[in-house]
């Protein structure tokens, strides 16, 4: 019996039995041009099937849930394939793994649409047909090869996926005649929501036109496409492996407990190594693997697995010894975060050097993948680029790393490489309008340096006449969720200080009130600081769906960047009860209702944003719009008779209440200038009070914020 129950299904196969149903051999024609080239590439034909290898798995369980959810509503039939018996189960697993997230009916189309199958490929009914498989299986090449040749040898106009840890696609598929339409589409945990894939792309055997129905397939279902190159070990894992082994020698090392090394990662990176690995069986043997990846690549000792790592890796269910709140001794902080920076930075540099990612992608994926505070490529930049460097320097040589000038180039770090500087914003000049993509919807210090040294190289450019500022698309689907609340956690009880922080990003966002004219494009939500920074643009077109919201008051701070009476002065002046409506209560409003103010002054189609937004920024340039502006004071009355609660009902701080009327009283009947100025002084008030810390602190941990004193 093979110690793997894979082998005996893909190279045996099971007795054939219990099979479901046969499906009929004519479909509805499916109602979506992506899906159709995958599921149904012969008009009118039998729609084809998604199949889910390994379903029983982590990976594959996660997989088979979130492509039910969005294929099975569909008519597309859904097979979940594996060895074990626990398969036929897997339908009411995942009617509990769905939980109250859907209604019962809900769960019941997506299970309903759920055949399973102890076995393999051969164990599939012969009338069904193949359209994609999304393989999970153990990382082992010959089980994944011999896999592969069963479907191809099927159905051989098949699409392959791979969720592979680290093996690339040359690797997987080389050998196979239909490997243009195999890929891997490597995931991230939590694998039943987490819509990101990183596919490798330059150097892989995926045929470009096969990338290009990949990428419109995963784009119709809401996912996110990250592409790297063709290397094994992929970028994200190998800076969550990297981490891990870092501060698995740490511990041998240093003596430090795995919590508190995790202790001091969370302080500074804000995430959790050893928690992490806890929590995912088989997650050391994986990390590991993707270490000797790196190490087959380049043998250097960077990437030596430790001995007392060993016992983690062979015992799947093994965990690390943990006591939940240990705090990492003072004098061990700054040791153990400049060896797990250097660690960090060592690997970064490798990747910038050969083009594995993108210092965009890779910050991005350290961000949304691995749920870092701030991803590695920007923390280089706000420690500065020299800093970075020398904490390079001294990884390298304390520890002693071999080969160290081709594991990690420092010159890599270096300001002067292409990528720096544009990590979380790209320009580009469009007809003489200057495009300002931003890559992250989370205002911080980074972030808002690399807009405004943006800013100022569109301003410099003769050939812009106007400015045009908006996510990207890829990296960032939404105009912007507001301020990163980890910036706020420095400054909470210092007036000073929350001051400073306020007047930093202010210098920002008032640039787009200066110099040639700027529109603000604004989709999906429009939060907070995000709106204070559409709201520093002359103008503002929307797209439908878009809403726009203050949610300040829930925690328990005042907006300070301009949302108490920037959006006063470019709306007419009959909106003013509305807006201070949405400012006490921060209850959203529609792209309708702030174009019945004059707020916004275009709605279009979501397909149409790119095209409008660049024609109303010419029409500024050209002089032949006006939109409302008032840089005058004027006071009104601000009527405090609106709910004392938040849309989720969350009861809101009376005394934060207070000082926000007083705000919005004293700002609007300023000039625009000193209300400004009034503006910011409330707003590090309130960051200095009780009501912020509650707030921020409870928003924080995913939790409602319990003031002290509530209203009502």
């Amino acid at each position: 019996m093979p110690a793997n129950p894979w082998e005996s299904s893909i190279f045996c196969g099971w007795a054939a039995g219990n099979l479901p149903p046969i499906l009929p051999r004519t479909m509805p024609t499916l109602d979506s041009p992506a899906l159709r080239p995958v599921f149904q590439p012969d008009d009118g034909g039998q729609i084809r099937a998604l199949v889910v290898a390994g379903a029983c798995g982590n990976v594959g369980f996660g997989k088979l849930g979130q492509f039910a959810r969005l294929l099975a509503p569909r008519g597309i039939p859904v097979f979940a394939v594996d060895p074990s018996p626990q398969v036929a189960a897997i339908a009411s697993r995942l009617d509990e793994a769905l939980g109250d997230r859907f209604s019962a009916a809900d769960r019941a189309v997506i299970t309903a649409g759920i055949t399973p199958i102890q076995g393999g490929i051969a164990e599939l009914p012969a009338e069904v047909r193949i359209g994609f498989v999304f393989e999970a299986i153990p990382e082992r090449l010959a089980l994944k090869h011999a896999l592969y040749e069963q479907i191809h040898a099927r159905d051989p106009d098949a699409w392959i996926a791979s969720a592979t840890s680290g093996f690339p696609t040359t690797q997987l598929f080389g050998h196979l005649p239909g490997k243009a339409r195999c890929a891997v589409m490597h995931p991230f945990f939590p694998h039943l929501t987490n819509k990101l894939f990183e596919v490798p792309v330059a150097g892989a055997t995926t045929g470009k036109a096969e990338m290009g129905v990949l990428r419109k397939l995963l784009g119709s279902l809401g996912m996110t496409v990250v592409a790297v190159a063709d290397v094994p070990a992929f970028a994200a894992d190998r800076i969550f492996c990297g981490m891990m082994l870092e501060a698995v020698r740490i511990h041998a090392e240093l003596g430090l407990s795995p919590a508190q090394i995790d202790d001091a990662c969370k302080r500074s990176l804000g995430t959790s190594p050893f928690y992490v690995h806890n929590m995912i069986p088989g997650a050391n043997y994986l990390s590991a693997h993707c270490m000797e990846l790196c190490k087959a690549e380049v043998d250097s000792s960077l990437y030596a697995i430790p001995d007392a790592w060993r016992p983690y890796i062979d015992d799947a269910h093994k965990k690390w010894p943990y006591e939940k709140g240990a705090s990492c001794p003072p004098e061990r902080r700054s040791e153990v975060e400049q060896r797990m920076l250097g660690m960090l930075f060592a690997l970064t540099a490798r990747m910038a050097d050969r083009d594995i990612a993108g210092l965009d992608t890779l910050n991005y994926l350290c961000e949304n993948a691995l749920a870092m505070r701030e991803g590695v490529p920007a923390l280089i930049e706000r420690l500065g680029h020299g800093r970075a460097q020398e904490i390079l320097d001294g990884f390298l040589r304390g520890q002693r790393i071999t080969v160290a000038e081709e594991v990690a180039p420092r010159a890599a770090l270096g300001a002067d490489r292409p990528g720096w500087g544009r990590v979380y914003v790209q320009t580009a000049v469009h007809d003489g309008v200057g495009l300002l993509s931003i890559k992250r919807t989370s205002l911080s210090d980074t972030f808002l340096a690399e807009i405004a040294a943006a800013k100022a190289s569109l301003e410099d450019d003769p050939a812009v006449r106007a400015i045009v500022i908006a996510p990207d698309g890829h990296f960032s689907r939404e105009f912007g969720h507001g301020a990163d609340l980890q910036a706020f956690v420095p400054v909470l009880g210092d007036e000073a200080a929350a001051l400073a922080l306020i007047e930093r990003w202010k210098a920002t966002t008032s640039l787009f009130r200066r110099g040639k004219p700027t529109v603000a494009a604004l989709v999906g939500r429009v939060l907070g600081g995000s709106l204070e920074l559409a709201a520093a643009c002359h103008a503002r077109i929307a797209a439908v769906g878009a809403r726009l919201q203050f949610p300040e008051t829930t925690v328990g701070v005042v907006p300070g960047l301009g949302g108490c009476h920037m959006v006063h002065r470019q709306s007419r002046p009959e909106a003013a009860a509305e807006i201070d409506r949405a400012l006490l209560t921060g209850a959203g409003v529609t792209a309708e209702q702030a174009h019945a103010w004059g707020f916004v002054s275009e709605i279009v189609a979501v397909g149409e944003l790119p095209s409008a937004s660049m024609a109303l920024a010419r029409r500024l340039a050209d002089g032949t719009v006006e939109l409302p502006w008032r840089a005058s004071g004027r006071s009104h009355p601000v009527a405090t008779d609106v709910p004392g609660t938040n849309e989720a009902k969350v009861p809101l701080s009376a005394g934060l209440r207070a000082l926000l009327v007083e705000t919005i009283s004293a700002a609007n009947g300023a000039d625009a200038e000193t209300g400004g100025m009034i503006e910011a002084r409330n707003a590090a008030r309130s960051l200095a009070g009780a009501a912020a810390k509650i707030g921020v602190t409870a928003m924080l941990r995913g939790k409602p914020p319990v003031f002290d004193d509530p209203l009502g």
